[in-house]
């Protein structure tokens, strides 16, 4: 398993922001017992493959990442299912930042000011007036709108999915970990190198129940950083933004071409 996964709960378990509370059954004397780690039989690569298959066949999840150092990082926490829907919040290092309700081809973003002030979108002086005039405020559109297109590329599960499937492991050395707890959930360290040189990345997945990947870990090279998976299978809210706070994307095409 490889960064891949970036670009991406246990079923007995009610799942939080790393995984779920407490899953083990009551002992006799009314205490929690200890969660059994159910691929303690398994190698590190069978507990990979094992893995990936789970995500791959996830119809929904929530992924929180932050990765890339510099002008580069990429700061992203969206919920997002296998029929393109999707919500929540893209950015850079920078600041520039966006709210995002996607359902099907329909497209809600909201940015803040910094993401005006880029230069490849508005400039400072254009980038101010285009601020002010739609503070607080959803730009609306279609998948075909090449301004919202780039975030809405963003919630397409099924494409992740999809790419994962030629991503082959099979020859990387994984190394086992020995179980740890993160969130009253058991997980299941594996290490190994990354795709780029100079990498290492570390894979952490639920010991019991579905083994779902819930945190991959990458150190060194040009892309350090972290992604976070949870709450899988949860349905993705997409209902859209009051219709008071919603302008067309067409007025916005508009005023840039004003200037």
């Amino acid at each position: 398993m490889t960064r891949k996964y970036g670009m991406l709960a246990a079923t007995a378990c009610v799942v939080a922001v790393l995984g779920v509370t407490g899953c083990g059954s009551e002992d006799g004397d009314g205490k929690k017992a200890a969660p059994k780690n159910e691929l303690a039989d398994l190698s590190a690569q069978q507990i990979s493959d094992k893995a990936k298959d789970a995500l791959l066949k996830a119809t929904s999840l929530r992924m929180k990442m932050d990765q890339g150092s510099g002008a580069q990082a990429l700061r992203m926490n969206i919920a997002l299912d296998n029929k393109g829907n999707c919500n929540g919040t893209v950015g850079v290092s920078q600041g520039a930042s966006s709210e995002l309700i996607k359902a099907g081809d329909k497209v809600w973003m909201k940015p803040n000011e910094q993401f005006w002030k880029q230069p490849d979108v508005a400039g400072d002086k254009d980038g101010a007036a285009a601020a002010e005039l739609f503070k607080g405020r959803y730009i609306y559109g279609t998948t075909s709108d090449e301004m919202l297109k780039a975030n809405a590329d963003m919630c397409d599960l099924s494409a992740m999915q999809a790419s994962m499937k030629s991503d082959d492991a099979s020859e990387k050395k994984l190394t086992k970990g020995a179980p740890i707890t993160l969130g009253g959930q058991l997980i299941v360290p594996l290490s190994g190198p990354g795709e780029a040189s100079g990498e290492t990345q570390t894979i952490y997945v639920a010991a019991t129940g579905t083994p779902y990947p819930l945190k991959i870990v990458t150190k060194g090279g040009s892309e350090p950083g972290t992604v976070e998976l949870s709450e899988y299978e949860k349905p993705v809210s997409t209902t859209p933004p009051p219709k008071d706070q919603v302008i067309d994307v067409a007025k916005l095409e508009e005023q840039f071409a004003a200037k």
